[in-house]
């Protein structure tokens, strides 16, 4: 079988959760898809799926190979349109949902490198935390911040959140700096609800070597929004456990990060949403590319998100 042919079928496979529904989306038979992926796992040496009577479930090998493979099908999809002679240039209009703060400092900065290369296409942002709206405004793409909903669109990885915790020095000088995760229960903390969450974010978790500490932290202020996380933070509130993308925030000292030989786990991933199409659409396929691009080139280091794009196949977990 062509080679693209067993990718296009793992892809599919993953992205519908059974071998079945992704064998009805392409016209074959599930058999078929089953033996596709079989040869692939043989050729390559991986498990990219753990097989249940109840659900299909990628690895982390899997994963990798999907990503891979979703950018040799895009690829491929976009040398079809640029040789067909369908399009030139990208023009029209691209509609973004977009929510802050990675987009205020990560991706809008570096948008003029996006509408210099593309001068006829036209971008359309609308603030947006909610995947369901995309259909009823007709947005073609979303950057969304959580574990990706269920639904028909394709969820394309971009980074993870590196997560801190941070306090103003007014209220590091009242309450004394941690000096080891345990002491957070003793301290008064800002807490995130977010709707991806759909609960409070009031149990850290963190890591030094061999090391691993959970903690129940105080609650001086519960919110869902974000701005006033910070602002409360900023205030002397209590501390907060946030992922920062405004460098600015820190350079000038108005807040500490605390604890910085612990890595603090459970940032959330940031994720391109958008519909499933083929061809994928040249302007969809351009604006991920440089997005990909964007948050790599914010954070070369890794200090605030994990790059999602960088080459991983093969090595441990992270």
């Amino acid at each position: 079988m062509d080679r693209v042919r067993q990718i296009e079928m793992a892809v599919r496979a993953a992205d519908a959760g059974s071998f079945a529904k992704a064998a009805a989306s392409l016209n074959v038979t599930p058999s078929a898809v089953s033996h596709a992926i079989t040869d692939l796992e043989k050729r390559f040496h991986v498990t990219l799926f753990y097989r249940t009577t109840r659900q299909l479930k990628l690895t982390e090998d899997g994963e990798e190979f999907c990503r891979r493979g979703r950018e040799i099908l895009d690829r491929l999809s976009a040398l079809d349109t640029a040789t067909s002679g369908m399009r030139a240039r990208l023009k029209g209009t691209l509609s973004l949902g977009i929510s802050v703060p990675i987009t205020r400092h990560v991706i809008m900065p570096r948008l003029p490198e996006f509408t210099r290369r593309h001068p006829e296409l036209t971008i359309e942002c609308r603030q947006m935390t909610d995947p369901i709206q995309m259909h009823a405004d007709g947005v073609d793409l979303m950057l969304y911040v959580g574990e990706a909903p269920v639904s028909n669109l394709i969820a394309r990885k971009l980074c993870e959140v590196r997560f801190g915790v941070y306090g103003a020095p007014s209220y590091l000088k009242a309450a004394g700096e941690p000096a080891h995760p345990c002491e957070l229960a003793k301290r008064r903390c800002v807490i995130l609800n977010p709707s991806w969450a759909g609960k409070p974010l009031d149990t850290w978790d963190f890591r030094r070597g061999n090391e691993h500490e959970i903690v129940k932290v105080q609650s001086a202020l519960v919110t869902n929004e974000r701005e006033g996380l910070v602002a409360a933070a900023l205030a002397g509130v209590g501390l907060v456990r946030i992922g920062f993308f405004d460098p600015a925030l820190i350079a000038t000292g108005q807040l500490k990060r605390v604890l910085g030989d612990w890595t603090c786990e459970g940032g959330p991933p940031l994720y391109a949403l958008y519909r499933k199409t083929r061809p994928l659409p040249g302007k969809i396929a351009a604006f991920l590319d440089f997005a990909e691009a964007a948050i790599a080139a914010f954070d070369p280091e890794e200090l605030t998100m994990i790059h999602h794009g960088r080459d991983r196949l093969g090595r441990g977990s992270r």
